[in-house]
């Protein structure tokens, strides 16, 4: 199901001439086709610099916004560390340089990087020539286009913006560029092939110069920065848990409403505090759907632990009515139950957030540190984030708000990848012994985790994970070993899985998700007196397997 950008309604009239409306399509596909063959043993031999340099994925994929602002995955060539942050453009980002790999340098220089996207070209997600597709998160410039209709015309690998200033343009004169080439093409056939044609052997020679490319943030005329890019900002505090001491009141009662009925964490926190912390706690839980939660009472309440959302979407088949549901109820719900409770008198608030607002690097192989920003790449990972911003910006002094921001929690009947894992497991008769490193929280130390911030009554952003990486074949290892299976492990099939990597589509994703690495820097998952990370990988599994 195509996506689609929120904006003006696009203007879907089809350039009348028949240049653009046919042939150039057709040029297209016989130039893209021609690039492929005639450039594979330069594909070949980028590739390997690439993984020379920087072992690891060598095409980078990005959402990109397409003709009528329809939603596409657009290839490069990685350019830049694992660890880069995600759907930001390069002029956006504060010293760059320190993600750039050395490799990247010669291909962004002379924009080699690009090339993959002939693939796109012939696929029809793009055409040589044409307004270059922007981030699906750059508002400013999707704005901008609308304004001259360079939003209806099919985006290019090259264009008028590109070989008349590039990354030097401030964002209204690339777009009024944009628009120009947009004006080309519904004018008549001589004035869109003339216009193609300019494009074309212009970027030679601005290739050739190098010119035109900015690494680092974008200056405006006047000396300012740039707009600000999507996910830099930590709003309302910077407030990261490791840097500071956290004290226990084992004495304490506190009444505590759980806001998301039957949910997986709220459930497993109730039943935790009941068995370990019953002294210490009075647990209620409400259900957040329709209205009526607006009218309960907050104000006898010392916390609100809110964990209703909506979690594990399919991001490549979403209607516009489905995400404007996720935003509802992960931002909108969350960020008006906390000013329900701040507005009664409670002291705490704690928001469940995920590792989803990293965005897809983190899948990628990049650790993920304290100067590691936010940048969700898909409308799940926004919904998370927005509301993670919107309600640490209602943090006061007598309104702590603690945000979490967990790896893939797994245990005895949690959902997502985990239970799916145990039943390959228990199944395959063949398993890749493959090494890699992901953060995990197993639910017993997430709930214990929550029982002692609760205790302390404090805010900040917290990185709760068990204390030890784990590696998908371990893993697997230890589920067939305690479920008496028999699975033979072997490095022979460990080249398949990296050639998989670098298989674009589902195939790359499923990969990066089973074997990928996935993982938060210790530092920032451990706070002085809090003691949550009671259990370890390998007990956790068996606890789960009733050993």
């Amino acid at each position: 199901m195509e996506e689609h950008i929120k904006g003006r309604d696009a203007d879907t009239t089809v350039p009348t001439n028949i240049y653009a409306s046919c042939l150039k399509r057709g040029v297209d596909i016989l130039l893209s086709l021609g690039g492929m063959i005639v450039l594979s043993p330069l594909y070949l031999l980028i590739s390997l610099a690439i993984f020379v340099d920087d072992p690891g994925p060598v095409l980078f994929t990005q959402q990109r916004v397409g003709r009528n602002k329809v939603l596409f995955k657009l290839r490069k060539f990685r350019s830049m560390k694992l660890n880069t942050p995600r759907d930001i453009p390069t002029q956006l980002l504060d010293n760059p340089e320190q993600y750039i790999t050395r490799v990247g340098h010669v291909l962004r220089k002379y924009s080699l990087d690009e090339l993959p996207q002939i693939w796109n070209i012939f696929v029809g997600d793009m055409s040589v020539s044409g307004p270059r597709p922007a981030l699906w998160n750059q508002e400013d410039l999707i704005a901008e286009r609308d304004k001259y209709g360079a939003n209806d015309v099919i985006p290019g690998l090259t264009g008028w913006a590109q070989i008349n200033g590039r990354d030097e343009l401030e964002t209204p004169v690339k777009a009024k560029l944009d628009g120009d080439y947009a004006a080309a093409m519904r004018k008549g056939a001589l004035s869109a092939i003339w216009m193609d044609l300019r494009c074309f052997f212009g970027t030679f020679l601005k290739v050739f110069r190098a010119s035109g490319v900015v690494e680092g943030r974008n200056r405006s005329l006047s000396g300012d920065s740039g707009p600000v890019p999507f996910g830099e900002q930590e709003a309302g505090f910077d407030d990261y848990a490791f840097k500071r001491t956290f004290t226990v009141d084992s004495t304490a009662r506190k009444k505590v409403l759980i806001t998301g009925a039957h949910s997986y964490i709220g459930t497993a926190f109730e039943t935790w505090a009941k068995e370990h912390f019953a002294d210490n706690f009075d647990i209620d839980t409400l259900d957040m759907h329709g209205d009526s939660w607006r009218e309960w009472d907050f104000s006898p309440y010392d916390a609100v632990l809110h964990v209703a959302g909506i979690a594990h979407a399919d991001t490549g088949s979403v209607s516009e009515e489905k995400k404007a549901l996720y935003y509802a109820v992960n931002r909108d719900l969350a960020a008006e139950t906390a000013q329900k409770a701040k507005n009664e008198g409670v002291s705490q608030f704690v928001f469940m957030s995920s590792m989803i607002v990293y965005g897809d690097s983190q899948a990628r192989g990049g650790w993920i540190t304290a100067e590691t920003l936010p940048c969700p790449a898909n409308f799940y990972g926004d919904s998370k984030w927005q509301a993670d911003k919107a309600v640490r910006a209602l943090q006061t002094d007598t309104f702590k708000v603690a945000v979490l921001r967990p790896p893939m929690i797994y245990g005895r009947g949690s959902r997502g990848n985990f239970p799916l894992l145990v039943k390959l497991a228990k199944r395959l008769p063949v398993f890749p012994n493959y090494n890699n490193r992901r953060s995990m929280l197993y639910i017993k130390n997430l709930t214990e985790f929550l029982c002692l911030l609760i205790l302390t009554g404090k805010g900040g952003i917290f990185f709760p994970q068990n204390a030890e990486y784990t590696c998908t074949s371990d893993m697997v290892r230890t589920i067939t070993q305690l479920s008496e299976h028999r699975m033979f492990m072997t490095r022979l099939l460990n080249p398949a899985v990296a050639l998989a990597f670098y298989i674009p589509g589902k195939i790359s994703s499923l990969a990066r998700k089973a074997f990928g690495n996935s993982v938060y820097d210790q530092k920032l998952s451990r706070y002085e007196g809090l003691d949550y990370q009671k259990i370890s990988l390998g007990q956790s599994i068996q606890d789960i397997e009733g050993h």
